[in-house]
């Protein structure tokens, strides 16, 4: 199968969202205190053809965000942005939070995840200045 980029046709107005569902999974460090109980992280998601952003990163009734932990995030009726090429990293909350790989993909659409490792261990707290920017390096055609 061949991965494609190539946005989806819609016919929702992206201003009030859109038909596409990413799954976002991160992976928690396994560093001493890199977990967090406090912290209320998002994602923006920019691509080839415009940008969206996720709701809070949160399980419900599940502790995210554990030392050495992979946890997976599902949101539907997101505006589809084509190619993913970056992220940006947001966190609020009252914690300090180290995550060492965070992929993005679009559900059911036969696209290949996209992969942003946190190279640099930046960590993320409630400091309203703190947001992270990934991008992807590999040149797909």
């Amino acid at each position: 199968v061949v991965a494609s980029c190539k946005p989806l046709s819609s016919g929702i107005n992206a201003e009030y969202g859109g038909d596409t569902t990413y799954a976002v999974t991160v992976t928690t460090s396994n560093r001493w205190w890199a977990g967090s109980d406090n912290i209320w992280a998002s994602v923006t998601i920019i691509g080839s053809t415009g940008t969206t952003e996720t709701g809070v990163l949160d399980n419900k009734m599940y502790d995210d965000f554990e030392d050495g932990s992979t946890d997976r995030f599902v949101f539907p009726g997101m505006k589809d942005v084509g190619c993913i090429q970056c992220i940006i990293v947001k966190a609020r909350g009252t914690d300090g939070w180290l995550f060492t790989s965070m992929t993005v993909q679009k559900v059911a659409s036969y696209t290949t995840p996209v992969t942003f490792k946190n190279t640099n261990s930046v960590w993320l707290d409630a400091d309203s200045t703190r947001q992270l920017k990934l991008c992807n390096k590999s040149k797909k055609k």
